[in-house]
């Protein structure tokens, strides 16, 4: 849960979870409360002091963009590192309080050997693909084969296309279909991994009509591009078309595209930051 560095000089913490602990050698003790994951946020408390040391907070390699940290109520400023520790320094005091918020977002993860071959995650939830309920569990079948990101309004990432179920944590809906974590278990069928299946480059509603072309190792443009999310703005995912399409020419990789004509068509589609 804590680590304390042999000097005292640092205490890490690693997990979010609701957990109490006494560090007697400064005297002073951390009370977490949180219920990551079903919330995207966690507080520690500090009691006794004064004490001077460290407090590295993990930044999850997932956690790519939103990652933030306050001390009573102020942010700290600095560059959190996804895969790293946020460090915040100073002389503690009873009644301090650190409040971490760790933003989730939609991502998919590739399987080592098939790149097409992919599992949801939003953040450190692994979401499986709704099966059809009322047909056999899919045990032995062919995974399911969709398009992540096409056919919906164009935005910064694929996680606000997700619609949250009120009084229902990590449940979500995309167009009609219901999603929940894996651990919660379900008698409907599921899709632990699904193939990945976008032949053409598609921003939001607009088809560029144009194929979106994969490197040997599988891994497709339109994946080369969203591995740059979040966006901050239109202008910022467009660049993005044009460097990848343009770093893929001078790593002599056949594009297979026209990259203006990819990157008008993502000036075209609707954004929502």
């Amino acid at each position: 849960m804590y680590f304390a560095k042999a000097d005292a000089s640092a205490l890490y913490v690693t997990p979010y979870s609701p957990s109490e602990l006494t560090w007697s050698e400064k005297g002073v003790t951390v009370t977490q409360t949180t219920r990551f994951p079903e919330e995207q946020v966690s507080t520690l408390t500090i009691g006794g002091g004064p004490a001077s040391f460290a407090l590295p907070l993990r930044v999850p390699a997932w956690a790519t963009g939103g990652f933030r940290v306050t001390v009573n109520g102020r942010a700290v400023p600095g560059t959190p590192v996804p895969g790293g520790y946020f460090s915040v320094r100073r002389t503690w005091r009873a009644g301090d309080t650190v409040r971490v918020l760790v933003p989730f977002r939609l991502r998919a993860e590739r399987a080592l050997d098939d790149p097409t071959l992919q599992t949801l995650f939003l953040g450190p939830v692994n979401v499986p693909w709704p099966g059809q309920p009322g047909r056999p569990r899919p045990v032995d079948r062919a995974p399911a084969v969709c398009a992540v990101r096409q056919r919906r309004p164009l935005r910064r990432s694929a996680a606000p296309s997700l619609t949250p179920v009120s009084g229902k944590p990590l449940h979500h809906t995309l167009n009609g279909v219901g999603f929940a974590p894996f651990a919660e278990g379900t008698e409907d069928p599921t899709h632990a991994c699904f193939r990945r299946s976008e032949p053409h480059v598609v921003f939001g509603a607009f088809d560029a009509g144009v194929a979106n072309p994969a490197r040997g190792d599988g891994v497709t443009l339109l994946d080369e591009i969203w591995a740059g999310a979040l966006f901050g703005s239109k202008g910022a995912l467009v660049t993005r078309v044009r460097t990848t399409v343009a770093d893929r020419a001078l790593a002599g990789l056949p594009s297979g595209m026209d990259g203006d004509r990819a990157a008008r068509t993502a000036q075209n589609a609707s954004y929502a930051a």
